[in-house]
């Protein structure tokens, strides 16, 4: 499981870095927060109404938190990057 991790870790911070939006990024492994450039309420809502992602939201306005549960596979990633560029441009 500390493999899978590691490995879609690295993949998912590949992904979002390619976000111009993306301004930086915290935390360690899966859980990671995603600082962008503008405040993110409306975007969260749009993640969780238009594409059933949920999102964590933080004090910072311009942060989403990204928990996926250990046992997430590349496929998910690829369906939240999808979501999440889909909805950005």
């Amino acid at each position: 499981m500390i493999t899978n991790v590691n490995e879609l870790s690295d993949y998912f911070l590949q992904e979002i870095k390619q976000i111009p939006q993306v301004k930086k990024m915290k935390g360690r492994g899966l859980m990671v927060g995603v600082e962008f450039d503008f405040e993110i309420a409306e975007l969260r809502k749009k993640l969780i109404y238009d594409k059933h992602i949920f999102t964590g939201g933080a004090m910072n306005k311009n942060l989403l938190r990204i928990l996926p549960p250990l046992t997430v596979k590349k496929e998910h990633i690829d369906t939240f990057m999808n979501a999440l560029k889909e909805i950005l441009n």
